[in-house]
């Protein structure tokens, strides 16, 4: 029971991402879902699950997007490790440790996928201020559901 779960967290995160970014946006901004559910599963499932996640998920993202194409896979695939190594330093299930890493790690893969796009690209792949500075927090808000998912999926 536990694989067809997780397929179907998996097909879940595609469909609300792709739902929320173009039906759903609130002032032209809408949360990284993809994200969340990725930092929310390698923070309950470990580094593995985080990063197989977040790699699949990064090319759904790459296949809508495709100015550099495998760069939102790379980065989502670090943001499941780097979660899976906090996850040994600090108790990332815990509501506010999860908030936290979710807005650093917003951060930070906004700044890695334009770092990647500087290298990969014609320059620096930049969201804008208002993406870069409400994103973090608006995907504090969307936290909570992430890890009533991600509990789905890991039920017995």
């Amino acid at each position: 029971m536990k694989p067809l779960r997780a397929l179907a967290f998996f097909a879940a995160g595609i469909v609300v991402e792709w739902l929320w970014s173009t039906l759903l946006p609130v002032f032209g901004l809408a949360p990284r879902v993809v994200l969340i559910l990725t930092i929310s599963a390698a923070s309950c499932g470990g580094s593995v699950a985080g990063q197989c996640y977040g790699f699949f998920w990064g090319l759904f993202l790459d296949i809508l997007r495709p100015d550099l194409f495998g760069g939102n896979a790379l980065v989502l695939l670090l943001a499941g490790y780097g979660t899976g190594v906090l996850r040994r330093q600090i108790d990332v299930t815990d509501p506010v440790s999860h908030c936290v890493v979710v807005c650093a790690m917003t951060c930070c893969c906004f700044l890695l996928y334009g770092l990647l796009g500087l290298v990969f690209a014609e320059g620096f792949l930049w969201p804008g201020w208002p993406a870069f500075l409400f994103d973090p927090l608006y995907n504090c808000l969307v936290v909570p559901f992430a890890a009533l998912s991600v509990s789905w999926v890991r039920a017995r």
